[in-house]
């Protein structure tokens, strides 16, 4: 049974994890992730998109590395072990979606989507007992939009992580990728604080909107399905990925 000062000790471990996650969650803002920025807001070569697309994947398995070398300097003492080893894991996925394989055969969706939409919460949001769930179908896709389509859930579950849950409060993000009858739907939402159009403004939307050009994808924000939370969504249409052709 644990006494006053135990129960003490453990919410003050608590409080400092919780510190510690949004520091570090900070530094994987949409805002520090920006290649470059194009004065006319929009790129119309399909290459500078990809090529996009493809360094945001390698910048953040480098800074996911920078972060595990950092946290388990012994003079650090920021993350547990394991989420140390978690976050090399997560590194490792983000280096695979970085890879240009040079081909247009397809490949699966869900493996890497889960692993790192798993390892994301377990890492930023563990402390705060936020979790993760997913339901996706078997999704193919060539290697561009792959990776535009799992950097977009990778932003949108850092939004959820970084915007919504205040004051350490714990819940659930559910990711979902389904083959609807007018295309593939991707959905990202937390059972957080409730959506506001003034709020949602700042939730990565300039970098989303850029991952949606690269996929011709559109997307709706709004409440979460329960009323409350916030919630993105993602629609690509048939017809719409020949731009994406190698």
């Amino acid at each position: 049974m644990m006494n006053t000062t135990n129960i003490a000790e453990c919410a003050e471990l608590r409080s400092a994890r919780v510190a510690t996650e949004a520091m570090i969650l900070q530094l994987f803002a949409p805002a520090r992730l920006m290649a470059r920025k194009d004065s006319a807001g929009q790129i119309e070569n399909a290459s500078l998109w990809r090529q996009d697309a493809l360094h945001r994947a390698k910048n953040m398995a480098q800074m996911t590395v920078s972060l595990a070398n950092l946290a388990e300097h012994r003079s650090r003492c920021w993350l547990p072990s394991e989420v140390v080893a978690k976050a090399r894991g997560l590194a490792r996925a983000y280096e695979e979606l970085g890879t240009d394989c040079g081909t247009t055969a397809m490949v699966p969706v869900v493996p890497l989507l889960v692993t790192i939409a798993v390892r994301l919460v377990e890492i930023f949001g563990s402390a705060r007992d936020i979790a993760v769930s997913i339901d996706a179908d078997d999704v193919l896709l060539v290697p561009d939009m792959r990776r535009a389509l799992i950097l977009m859930a990778s932003e949108m579950i850092i939004n959820a992580l970084k915007y919504g849950y205040p004051n350490a409060s714990g819940g659930t993000i559910r990711v979902s990728l389904k083959n609807r009858d007018n295309g593939l739907s991707l959905i990202v939402e937390d059972d957080g604080a409730d959506y506001s159009a003034d709020y949602s403004a700042s939730q990565g939307s300039a970098l989303l909107d850029r991952l949606s050009n690269v996929l011709g994808a559109s997307l709706v924000r709004g409440s979460g399905s329960e009323g409350h939370g916030y919630r993105v969504g993602a629609m690509v249409t048939p017809g719409q990925d020949d731009h994406l052709a190698v």
